[in-house]
């Protein structure tokens, strides 16, 4: 943020501080609207689309699901053309939990583009390899919807996509920049480290994926075991507590530049089976770096309201003694924009 220092003979001066006012409130009026983050939700194809993007309107406190956050809802886009951002949230997870990424790349200029993950209620099971296929089409779909909407087309870079994902995200993330999967690397992993890697390797359950299942049902398209899709990022790429295991990142990726950030107390994956290894392995391939912060699983999760946590047990929104997720999240939110604008 910008720091305004003003001189201290001015503000004790009466008349002389007069002008002085007006000009920092002027400035803060100007940077405040220059970091405005507009925010539409759209339905396309049967998905719901989180889109954040810059906007010249000022920001207001408006509710998001459970979240109070200030944005634009519904604003203009900046005129201009923005860089994109594919963002995948985690398992059975929502766009809205990471309204405060999102907010910041926005800010930052970029045009970020969530879809909703549907279909995360089969991972785990017969069909994980169609779930993550189904990922990978949503991202595609949701990009294709930008691209052709006659709102948004012409607010869009035609450079390289950059895409930003945590935990299952960011294997989705990967998937979406050439690599592909195969559940028999998975099990062989799961085979060999089942009892170190446990919260990684634990099957769901039957009853966890009906439970989610009762979104609705999702048609999925026919997927061979192993796949590879064709690579729809091709800037630079951040990779956030990722899942790696099952993952094969072939001879080569499209992306420009690969990010890891691993959590070191992260317990469900763990940055020794996943983080570390997915950075050796991508090293190899391009350019990469690993960065390693203090924090657990599910501190890259927006801050739930005191109002829900007090009446609700929310797993995820649950903090260890003194830990302070929001300067966490800023810290991680730094790297994010960092590593996609190249410092």
């Amino acid at each position: 943020m910008m720091q305004l220092k003003l001189d201290r003979n001015s503000m004790a001066s009466g008349s002389a501080a007069v002008p002085v006012f007006l000009m920092v409130g002027f400035l803060l009026l100007w940077h405040s609207a220059s970091l405005a983050a507009g925010f539409r939700e759209v339905e396309a194809q049967g998905m719901q689309i989180g889109l954040w993007y810059p906007s010249d309107t000022p920001v207001k406190l408006q509710r998001l699901g459970p979240f109070d956050t200030e944005m634009a809802k519904d604003a203009p886009v900046r005129a201009g053309r923005h860089k994109v951002v594919l963002f995948s949230h985690g398992n059975g997870g929502r766009y809205r939990n990471h309204h405060l990424t999102a907010q910041i790349l926005a800010e930052a200029g970029f045009f970020v583009i969530a879809p909703q993950h549907e279909a995360d209620y089969l991972v785990g099971g017969r069909k994980t390899a169609q779930a993550l296929d189904h990922r990978y089409l949503e991202l595609a779909r949701a990009l294709k919807f930008v691209r052709e909407s006659p709102e948004f087309k012409d607010h869009i870079s035609e450079g390289p996509v950059h895409g930003v994902g945590y935990s299952l995200g960011a294997a989705t993330i990967l998937l979406a920049s050439g690599a592909g999967f195969e559940s028999k690397r998975a099990e062989r992993h799961c085979q060999a480290n089942g009892r170190v890697d446990n919260e990684f390797c634990e099957d769901p359950g039957f009853l966890n994926r009906l439970i989610q299942s009762f979104r609705h049902e999702i048609d999925l398209r026919l997927t061979t075991d192993p796949f590879r899709n064709a690579p729809i990022i091709t800037g630079n790429a951040v990779a956030i507590a990722p899942i790696y295991q099952g993952l094969d990142l072939g001879a080569s990726l499209a992306i420009a530049e690969l990010t890891v950030i691993a959590f070191k107390e992260d317990r469900i994956a763990k940055p020794k089976f996943h983080a570390v290894p997915l950075y050796e392995v991508a090293s190899l391939r391009v350019p990469a770096k690993l960065e390693t912060i203090a924090g657990h699983h599910y501190a890259f999760i927006s801050p739930f309201p005191k109002w829900l946590t007090e009446k609700e047990n929310i797993p995820v929104a649950k903090d260890p003694e003194g830990f302070d997720r929001l300067t966490f999240l800023k810290a991680v939110n730094a790297m994010v924009v960092e590593s996609l604008t190249g410092g």
